[in-house]
């Protein structure tokens, strides 16, 4: 176990030489460690929070209104560009139905 250990004088026999000297004391070093690692797993929760976040976007889309005015104009007999016929007075354009749209106001 201990390499560096010599036995003591009671388990060797005496030696008879008159240059016999008595072992010296034992040097005992350090111990010397070993390791021999081994692993258990263990759970470990890792968390990844997704946050979803819902986005309206305000998009601006043309909505075309028109707006109707009626004038009175008095011609002149010479400057009449339309004569008039037999039974009443004739309208050069036929007039066409206004359209209104959601929050136009209604004259």
């Amino acid at each position: 176990m201990y390499p560096h250990r010599q036995p003591c004088n009671s388990c060797q026999p005496p030696m008879q030489s008159p240059w016999f000297q008595p072992p010296a004391q034992p040097v005992v070093c350090p111990p010397q460690y070993r390791m021999h690692d081994s692993f258990m797993p263990r759970m470990q929760p890792v968390i990844h929070p997704i946050v979803n976040v819902n986005r309206e976007h305000i998009v601006n889309v043309p909505q075309h209104f028109y707006t109707e005015t009626n004038q009175n104009v008095v011609v002149n007999p010479q400057q009449q560009a339309f004569p008039m016929q037999q039974g009443g007075f004739q309208q050069p354009f036929p007039q066409q139905q206004q359209q209104f749209f959601p929050g136009q106001p209604r004259f």
